[in-house]
């Protein structure tokens, strides 16, 4: 009896661990070098079609806000990209602005 008690016990308090750590990390899939990667992958092949140019490069690495990705990144010629990633990897948007006139 005394048995079962302490394999019960240590049983629900192994749940317990795990489920509280499990809930204290974000719900990303991705890591941040992941999400970066694939958000100057992303903005380089919108820049192009825009621009005719891949222009972003290594920089800032993107930061996990309210659930999703998010990485900006301002480019040599004015050119400003933000791209929104879900949680898992998907796209949310891919924002290029060309910040001057020439």
């Amino acid at each position: 009896m005394i048995d079962m008690i302490m394999k019960t016990s240590f049983i629900a308090i192994f749940a317990f661990t795990f489920i509280g750590s499990e809930s204290s990390r974000p719900n990303a899939s991705l890591t941040p070098e992941q999400a970066q990667t694939l958000a100057i992958r992303l903005a380089n092949d919108k820049a192009s079609a825009i621009c005719h140019r891949q222009p972003f490069h290594e920089g800032e690495r993107a930061a996990f806000e309210s659930d999703h990705w998010v990485w900006r990144q301002l480019a040599q010629g004015d050119i400003e990209a933000t791209v929104r990633l879900a949680a898992d990897g998907s796209t949310n948007g891919v924002d290029i602005n060309v910040l001057s006139n020439k």
